[in-house]
């Protein structure tokens, strides 16, 4: 990756910032979350930035369109589609009063549905209706 940034000439705008203690810190900063991956399961990282209050810009891959909800608390573009990614990207940079208002929406979803209190929750709900069929 260094070598393709290197070759790209964007040395001086990309960070390899390496294993992190401060991602909240990060994600604070931050005005856009975006993931381009060709494949993900139930990526931790687009909850943590949803719940950071992030709109999200990733490809529709694997779990990501269960949590992001395009147009309204990010947008989803096709896997290995760079133009649709950067477009994306662009849409929100370009407009902030929609970026603030996806990332208002992404942090509300993500409370209503990510906090630890809904999975214990659920948990539970699953061991009850175990015990009682069993």
């Amino acid at each position: 990756m260094r070598e393709q940034v290197a070759a790209l000439g964007l040395a001086s705008r990309v960070r390899f910032l390496g294993v992190r203690a401060d991602v909240a810190d990060i994600l604070r900063a931050s005005d856009v979350f975006v993931l381009s991956s060709r494949w993900e399961g139930n990526p931790l990282s687009v909850m943590e930035a949803m719940a950071a209050g992030l709109p999200v810009v990733s490809t529709a891959v694997g779990g990501v369109p269960e949590l992001v909800r395009d147009r309204e608390t990010g947008l989803l573009v096709p896997s290995e589609d760079a133009e649709a990614l950067t477009r994306a990207v662009q849409a929100l940079v370009d407009d902030p009063v929609r970026r603030q208002a996806m990332g208002e929406a992404a942090r509300q979803h993500a409370v209503a549905h990510f906090d630890i209190r809904h999975t214990v929750r659920g948990y539970e709900q699953l061991y009850e209706s175990l015990l009682k069929g069993g």
